[in-house]
Parts: structure tokens; C-alpha cells; sequence
């Protein structure tokens, strides 16, 4: 028994050790947390200090806060808010809210047509919080924009930006009654211009050609208000809210909003004053976009053997030719303008590049050292506005009126959005002929009324 150690005696020191070791890990880590957390303290002073420093890196946001206030102030007072009511045919009422801003000091109102639709009465609230009782002048559901008027007095009419004061990224700031939150403002940027809104934007809406897309949030409650470039002055009004169709309609923020450029309204709410209707102008072009394919051009080619020249090689063939097989013999056309055919000598698929007439335009556009953006005139028709200004087919319009044109759309909306018999700097371009490296053409555009309008 003497000649062995008692285990008791020898687990003692080795449970004192531990316990020795977990007081130090847990003092340790104690000692670490609160020298974290001092340094966190200090870490919050610091930025504290810098924060409030007249001259400190918050500066800027001190700067950009105070900017968004004035702005806010200066926008307000031309914001209204619209409720309206609509009688039951079997009794009781409906009650819905929108927005709109105040156009003049006579006491008209611009708001979304869809907002007043149907209404029996309206309702407009001040930012000042009186009430006005309005009546709705006139609506052009193709915009849709409409007029109300409420009595004059003590209104403050809103800021309007210049045409074409408005780019892809500008900051934005869009005023209404989200959710019948009254008088709200958001922000965002110009997400892109020129979209056309129809039903897969807005299931049901009308289709809008020129609309400015936003991501500033707005809701249900928010179409008709005012949106703002950074100085306060409108350069559009809310109309959807992108959805998916599924939803069953504009009814939440997704974070796609359009809105209507102030050039088209400009043009409409002066003409809805007026007289109540609105004559929109006309170019008389038939108009292409630039991922349509080549066989818009020569539909009458679209079979058997033809091809457009998108590299010549060494023969006498030109970019933007038309070679084509009839009755066993080889013609060249000009796909670009009205030149008539000519016999070839011999087939010239093997001899030089042609595209297929499935090829979008913007191929052989390329080839041409176009614009990147524009459309391709196809036709001008005789004596409209484009032929007297001498567009011709071929040409590639790329602005109207200081509007960049990006779309078919973008030009028919441009061109409505402008009065009969205005006139109108157009921008094109025309493949430069006999050397001439001068392909960009401007000209002056009178311009037609849209058949149907009176």
C-alpha cells in the first residue's frame, strides 16, 4: 500500500489546474469584450465628432439633407391631393384618392386621366389643408392627362423644366398621396426614357409610348403627382407602376415606376384648355426599328435566294445592296433607297458577304458606321412633312426637336407631342456618297396633322 499514490491525492492538483486555467480563459476573455467595447465607445466618439465637425466628411450629407428640405419646401405648395366620388348604380358611393399639381395661377389642375375616370365629384385639398371643390375640364385618354379647375385664389402654381431636362440617371423626386399618405415625397433616378408602357407594364392601361422610368417608390394614391428634377422643377407626372400580370394590376411598389414626360404634357394641357381637344403632329415616315429584320425592307424578296452586301470584297457591289435570284438571273437593288435593279453577270453569293434577310437591321447599320441610335426611315410618304424637309429613305433619324430618338415609339411620341404646323429641327443620318464624310443632316420640319384629328 505504501508503494502506491493515492488517486485521490492525484486528481486534486490536476482539478486545481484546470479550474486555475478556465479563471484565466474567462478573465481572459472578460479582459478582451471590455477593451472591445472601449474601443467601440471611442470608435463612436471619434465618428460623433467628425460627424458634427463643420467641416467633416458629413458635411455632404448635412448638405444633400438641406437641399432635399428646400426642395420639399418648394414643391409642395403646388401638390394637391384629389378625392373623388362615384355613385352606385344600385345605391351608396365609392371613394378613391390621387394626385395632382397645380398648373397656373387661374386654378387649373393637372392629374392622371385614370384618376378622375368616372368620378361623379372631386374633391381637391391644398397643401395648405383647405378644400376645393374642382370640375374636370377636359381629358386626353391617349396620354392620359387631364384638367380639373377649382376656384382661384391663393394657389401656387408649379415650376416646369425646359424640354429635354431630363437624362438616364438624373436624380428624381416624385410628391403625391402613396396609400392616401398626403402630401409625401419620394426619390430615385431616372431609370431610362422612351419606354413604352403597355399591357405587360400595366395590365388593362392604355399604351403609352414615351414614358420616363423611375425608381422612385411610388404607390397606389401617387399617380398624378409632379416629379421633380433636382431644382424642384417638373419634369414629369406619375401614371403605373410596373407589375407583373399575374398581379392583376399596378397595385404595389416594385420598384418600376413610369411616368409622362412634361414635353408631352405641355403639349396637351394647353390644347385640352383651349378647346378641349388635342391635334397632335405628324411626320408622314414609316419608320423601323433597328432590331427588325432586314426583310422590313424588301418584303417581296423574303424568298429564294437573296441576301443583303455586308462586305463587297473587290467587286462593284455596295453595303446595303440587295442581290437576289430571278428566274435564274442575279440582281443588285438599292435596299436603302429607290435605285432600280441591275442585272449582275453572275452570282455573287460566292464572291462576296451577304446577311441573311432574318438579320436585324442594326447588322448591316453597323457595317454602314451609323448612329448607334436612330431609326431607319423605310418610306417617306408623298407630301408629308419628311418628304418636303427631304427625309428619304435610308435615312436614320436620330433626333427630333433635341428628343434623342431611340425607338419607333420614341418618335411617333415625340412627333404627337409637338402641334400641326410647328416647326422642328430633325437630325438625321444619310450614308455619305461620292467621299463625303458628312453624314449627319439637320433640317427644319414642318410639321402635319395626324389623320383622324380635327
Amino acid at each position: 500500500m505504501s508503494g502506491h499514490s493515492h488517486p485521490v491525492r492525484t486528481l486534486v492538483p490536476t482539478l486545481l489546474l484546470l479550474a486555475s486555467a478556465a479563471i484565466v480563459i474567462i478573465v481572459v476573455r472578460w479582459g478582451q469584450r471590455e477593451l472591445d467595447f472601449q474601443h467601440t465607445q471611442a470608435r463612436i466618439h471619434d465618428a460623433s465628432l467628425q460627424l458634427q465637425a463643420p467641416d467633416g466628411d458629413a458635411a455632404v450629407l448635412a448638405s444633400l439633407s438641406r437641399a432635399q428640405r428646400l426642395l420639399t419646401t418648394f414643391v409642395q405648395p403646388s401638390v394637391v391631393h384629389i378625392e373623388g366620388t362615384r355613385h352606385r348604380p344600385r345605391g351608396g358611393t365609392t371613394r378613391s384618392t390621387g394626385s395632382g399639381w397645380i398648373w397656373d395661377d387661374n386654378g387649373h389642375v393637372v392629374t392622371a386621366w385614370h384618376v378622375v375616370r368616372g368620378f361623379d365629384s372631386i374633391d381637391v385639398q391644398l397643401h395648405d389643408g383647405s378644400i376645393r371643390t374642382a370640375r374636370l375640364v377636359a381629358a386626353d385618354p391617349l396620354t392620359d392627362i387631364a384638367v380639373l379647375a377649382v376656384p382661384a385664389g391663393r394657389t401656387i402654381a408649379a415650376t416646369r423644366a425646359p424640354y429635354g431636362d431630363v437624362q438616364q440617371g438624373d436624380l428624381v423626386f416624385a410628391f403625391g398621396s402613396p396609400l392616401d399618405f398626403r402630401f409625401s415625397v419620394t426619390s430615385g433616378v431616372v431609370s431610362g426614357l422612351g419606354r413604352e408602357v403597355g399591357p405587360a407594364v400595366w395590365p388593362g392601361g392604355p399604351l403609352y409610348e414615351n414614358s420616363i422610368q423611375i425608381d422612385a417608390p411610388i404607390n397606389p394614391g401617387s399617380s398624378g403627382g409632379p416629379v421633380t428634377n433636382h431644382l424642384g422643377h417638373v419634369v414629369g407626372m406619375s401614371s403605373a407602376i410596373a407589375a407583373d400580370p399575374q398581379d392583376g394590376g399596378p397595385e404595389r411598389f416594385s420598384g418600376v415606376a413610369m411616368a409622362i414626360p412634361i414635353e408631352t404634357v405641355s403639349a396637351v394641357v394647353p390644347q385640352l384648355l383651349e378647346s378641349g381637344d388635342v391635334e397632335r403632329g405628324y411626320l408622314g415616315v414609316h419608320v423601323l426599328d433597328r432590331h427588325q429584320p432586314l426583310r422590313s425592307l424588301a418584303p417581296q424578296h423574303d424568298r429564294g435566294n437573296a441576301g443583303v452586301v455586308v462586305d463587297p470584297g473587290l467587286g462593284s457591289l455596295e453595303i446595303g445592296e440587295l442581290v437576289y435570284e430571278q428566274a435564274g438571273d442575279w440582281y443588285a437593288a438599292g435596299l436603302l433607297s429607290d435605285a432600280a435593279p441591275r442585272l449582275l453577270p453572275e452570282d455573287p453569293s460566292d464572291s462576296v458577304r451577304l446577311l441573311s434577310l432574318a438579320d436585324p437591321l442594326h447588322r448591316l447599320l453597323s457595317a454602314l458606321h451609323a448612329p448607334a441610335h436612330g431609326v431607319l426611315v423605310a418610306r417617306a410618304l408623298p407630301g408629308s412633312a419628311a418628304e418636303e424637309a427631304g427625309v428619304r429613305r435610308g435615312d436614320v433619324i436620330t433626333m427630333l426637336d433635341g428628343d434623342e430618338i431611340g425607338s419607333v415609339g420614341q418618335l411617333r411620341a415625340a412627333a404627337s407631342a409637338r402641334r400641326p404646323g410647328s416647326r422642328l429641327d430633325l437630325m438625321y443620318w444619310r450614308h455619305p456618297e461620292h467621299g463625303d464624310d458628312d453624314a449627319a443632316q439637320t433640317t427644319t420640319v414642318h410639321m402635319g396633322r395626324r389623320v383622324g384629328d380635327r
